[in-house]
């Protein structure tokens, strides 16, 4: 009988060459680790996705850790292959390591060990880069207070509103529920200390989640606006602001600067990137379904829309989006004007869900240009600007140390970690 895997062995140190012992978990993507075997011709099945799988998780049992201690090597089990653009992943506590393989090869019946050394430890980052556009690594939130709150990016790139609620067999939230986020609650209703969807050029009433109110003037400037005489929304210095791209407002004095997506820059996405159906597990365990985008290469992959229940088509992205790899678009659905009910994020919602993502291009004084995806969804399409929708931020600029190395503003890195997101 004839092994027809290919078992590697790894050893891991970090950054300052310390060999990990408390180790939660390893995660390697871009390998396939489990497919269709033909027993009549003896050979896997080849171009057959919906059972393949390209992603490795090693987790050790409760209460134990992996570790390379002791020249211990850590085995995984593998297809044999040729696989580019390979990431290893190493979880210790609240740290993460990385090492890369532009290409490696897996010959059938082999053990390999490999010594992974010195690998960096991933750290925050002001954007990450697709298609040549560089997307901020979370959606644009406001948190906290109404007064003294969090304005700016999200803490990850996988953010949502309402991210972990305890949902009672009825979808309602439930003292002794089970713990999901807001893709899984039946109309989940927002609340002004956890708002990550937005109306059109409203700066003055973004927490206002009852009211309707917009601006018919152009925001994909750096202008800012109030209304005057009869109403009618005039120019004024920002200090003066009611009205503008609230992206841009918020972050103007801050040391990574970002504005919203115009709509040649959502339209990048949606005609050029690699999308793929695709969720994330939050610091607290729960999944959140969106779209994963990277740049294209010779032969494009795009997956949607993907059918309503069909969550197995979703892969696990939460360790490259942790990496700083790719763009994760959540499913946000939206607010219709004049209410604080989520409509169209519920993941079961037979009608289908959607991301609806406002961009700062109108399509007449009173529509915007928004890109939809979802399970029944795949658009750039005019809808109205008195809905509140959610907005993933292209930055501008931002500051560098003296080693070339990002600053990141303190209130993110507090907000990060006051919840223990990285």
């Amino acid at each position: 009988m004839k092994r027809i895997v290919s078992l590697w062995g790894l050893r891991f140190t970090d950054s300052n060459n310390n060999i990990l012992t408390n180790i939660d978990s390893v995660y390697i993507s871009n390998v396939k680790g489990s497919d269709v075997f033909n027993l009549s011709t003896g050979s896997f099945v080849t171009n057959n996705p919906a059972d393949e799988s390209m992603n490795i998780v090693v987790t050790p049992p409760t209460g134990q850790k992996v570790s390379s201690a002791g020249g211990k090597y850590t085995y995984i089990s593998l297809l044999p292959g040729t696989y580019t653009d390979v990431l290893i992943m190493v979880y210790v506590g609240n740290k993460c390591y990385k090492k890369e393989y532009a290409s490696i090869t897996f010959d059938e019946g082999k053990v390999y060990h490999t010594d992974l050394l010195s690998m960096p430890e991933v750290l925050p980052q002001p954007y990450v880069e697709v298609q040549g556009i560089k997307w901020a690594t979370g959606n644009f939130i406001h948190y906290g207070p109404e007064t003294g709150g969090y304005w700016g990016i999200a803490p990850a790139q996988w953010w949502i509103s309402r991210r972990a609620v305890k949902l009672g067999s009825n979808r309602k939230p439930a003292a002794n529920g089970t713990l999901q986020s807001s893709q899984f609650e039946s109309s989940p209703t927002q609340t002004t200390d956890d708002v990550d969807l937005f109306r059109f050029g409203d700066i003055v009433d973004a927490l206002k989640l009852d009211k309707g109110t917009y601006t018919p003037r152009d925001i994909t400037v750096d202008k800012y606006y109030a209304p005057k005489l009869f109403g009618i929304h005039q120019e004024v210095d920002r200090s003066s602001a009611e009205f503008g791209d609230i992206v841009r407002y918020y972050t103007a004095d801050k040391k990574q600067k970002y504005r919203m997506p115009t709509e040649a820059d959502i339209t990048n996405l949606y005609n050029k990137a690699n999308a793929i159906p695709a969720y994330c597990i939050t610091e607290q365990g729960t999944f959140v379904y969106g779209a994963y985008f990277t740049t294209a290469g010779a032969i494009r992959v795009q997956s949607f829309p993907t059918r309503v229940n069909s969550l197995y088509k979703y892969t696990n992205v939460t360790a490259l989006v942790r990496a700083n790899k790719g763009l994760f678009l959540p499913i946000t659905g939206r607010r219709m004007d004049l209410s604080p009910t989520m409509g169209y994020r519920d993941m079961t919602y037979r009608a289908g869900a959607y991301g609806q993502y406002m961009t700062s291009t109108a399509n007449t004084v009173a529509l915007s240009r928004d890109f939809l995806f979802g399970p029944t969804e795949w658009k750039i399409s005019p809808n109205a600007k008195g809905q509140a929708k959610a907005i993933r931020p292209v930055w501008i600029s931002g500051e560098e140390d003296s080693n070339h190395k990002p600053v990141l503003d303190q209130d993110y890195k507090n907000l990060q970690n006051t919840l223990k997101i990285w």
